[in-house]
């Protein structure tokens, strides 16, 4: 019977811990929103990074967590901590996997990332793992303007890769689609990946 009751309380702490570990992540979530909108990307990375922790130990959905890991993964590339915000936008990618969420966000970001780290041909190969999951989600139909500017991202890769005759088709389907819908425009705003470098 000792037993039974030890192992209730021990499992009542967990819950208690797990309840407190996810209002904190909650909260230093919003503090990193915040200090995002603002500008103050350093403090964004550093509320992120203590919601990713407090997400994970919580044990928080795979999804809500993706989230978490994406955003720490975008400041830290911001901030020039290229290879850990690497490692935060893969993670950010496995969790959308398993939570069954789209996969493109994560996989465009570290093509971004190293497209302005000027690796090119690893910009490549990410931008070609989001492009058939961009066209599985219709994004040219839903969102062509910012498609045409991943298309513009992919084809200056290309290019840099050595591969001027693919960046040129890269470059007129966006142009292609632009024409086809010239009142739309890109709403989302592109991640300054390298832009404000914290001191050493």
């Amino acid at each position: 019977m000792k037993s039974v009751n030890a192992l209730l309380v021990v499992v009542l702490l967990a819950g208690c811990a797990s309840a407190v570990e996810e209002r904190i992540s909650n909260n230093y979530m919003a503090q990193g929103a915040a200090a995002q909108a603002r500008g103050d990307w350093d403090t964004a990375r550093r509320a992120y990074a203590r919601a990713s922790v407090n997400a994970d130990q919580a044990g928080l959905p795979a999804g809500r967590r993706g989230i978490l890991h994406y955003e720490y993964g975008r400041s830290l590339g911001v901030t020039c901590f290229f290879d850990q915000s690497e490692h935060e936008l893969n993670a950010a990618y496995e969790l959308d996997k398993q939570a069954g969420q789209p996969l493109y966000l994560s996989l465009v970001e570290l093509a971004r990332l190293s497209l302005d780290q000027k690796k090119f041909a690893q910009s490549v190969e990410y931008f070609e793992r989001a492009l058939p999951e961009l066209d599985k989600d219709g994004a040219a139909s839903r969102a062509p303007a910012g498609y045409a500017d991943i298309l513009d991202e992919y084809a200056k890769a290309l290019a840099g890769a050595g591969n001027a005759v693919e960046s040129k088709i890269q470059v007129n389907r966006a142009a292609t689609l632009r024409v086809e819908r010239p009142s739309k425009r890109s709403i989302t705003d592109r991640t300054p990946y390298g832009k404000y470098c914290t001191p050493a």
